[in-house]
């Protein structure tokens, strides 16, 4: 039960993130700034998430000093890394390239598994990893060369986007056996937000004179894109490994052009249609997989009970 309540966490992650990347596109597109947009996005969901624990839940703030780096780490590399290089390879290609790239993560994640010998890569892990790529692939129209048009700098990014989504993905476990869900968030956004300040001062985000529409579409989008599904993911992660939690995120793609497609009203085509019933498919074999496996654990120790 605690698998499935992970897998149902990191799903409704990828839909938020997903509805999230046709919103930036649209932003990016009317030439608001990158790290701007970054930037925002972050910070606001920290101020308002350390506003609520100081007013509700103050013990949650308590870490030792020795630890600071841990949380600094995942914010700046993690958080800050994966949204900066992710929505810079939008702006230097399409939505749909900078997913693909990104979404090669998982194959990072189930290598660092395995070297590190925190889990095993079994059939059905290559095949659902397999099956969820192929399922992007088509779900994104990366199969028409006409779609993958890209600059060198944003396939460095793109390239980049993997890695450090990969580090977020296996990262925040091994902070999570000291501390909670809401530490980790808090503190991680916390440091994300110190880092776009330094990179970008207030002055200058002064000097760019955003309007007030564009303020309150970017507060809906901190919301949106950061606080809500990094908590739902990061929450994910203490119920499901991370080689599956991430190939379960491959549903971020499928989200993407389904919203993208009823804002700019394009129609799917069956083929993006077939890519996601794959990764559906991934996500369900992932599942399934689990739930035996509990089973066939469960019946060995009633034997060895017996």
């Amino acid at each position: 039960m605690n698998d499935l309540r992970g897998y149902i966490m990191i799903l409704a992650a990828s839909l938020f993130w997903g509805l999230s990347a046709t919103a930036a596109k649209i932003l990016l597109n009317r030439d608001l700034d990158t790290i701007l947009l970054v930037q925002t996005r972050v910070t606001f969901s920290f101020l308002l998430l350390v506003t609520w624990q100081i007013l509700f839940r103050r013990n949650v703030l308590r870490v030792a000093v020795r630890d600071l780096w841990r949380f600094a780490l995942l914010g700046i590399v993690g958080i800050a890394g994966s949204n900066f290089t992710f929505y810079f390879t939008i702006r230097e290609s399409t939505v749909a390239t900078a997913i693909l790239l990104q979404y090669t993560a998982p194959l990072l994640v189930m290598a660092y598994g395995t070297l590190a010998g925190e889990e095993s890569v079994t059939p059905v892990k290559l095949i659902a990893a397999t099956v969820s790529l192929a399922g992007c692939v088509l779900a994104v129209g990366a199969y028409d060369a006409a779609v993958l048009h890209i600059t060198p700098l944003g396939l460095f990014t793109g390239i980049a986007s993997a890695f450090v989504f990969a580090f977020m993905v296996i990262y925040p476990r091994h902070v999570m056996r000291r501390y909670s869900l809401w530490t980790l968030t808090t503190y991680a956004l916390g440091f994300a937000a110190l880092f776009w300040m330094a990179v970008n001062p207030p002055w200058r985000i002064a000097a760019a004179s955003p309007d007030g529409t564009t303020w309150l579409t970017l507060l809906a989008l901190s919301v949106c894109s950061v606080l809500i599904p990094h908590s739902l993911y990061f929450a994910g992660l203490r119920h499901v490994m991370p080689s599956r939690a991430i190939i379960t995120s491959t549903f971020e793609p499928v989200v993407a052009i389904v919203s993208a497609a009823l804002v700019v009203q394009e129609l799917l085509t069956p083929v993006q249609v077939c890519g996601a019933v794959l990764v559906l498919s991934a996500v369900a074999l992932l599942q399934i997989y689990g739930e035996r496996s509990r089973e066939v654990s469960m019946a060995a120790t009633r034997m060895e009970e017996g």
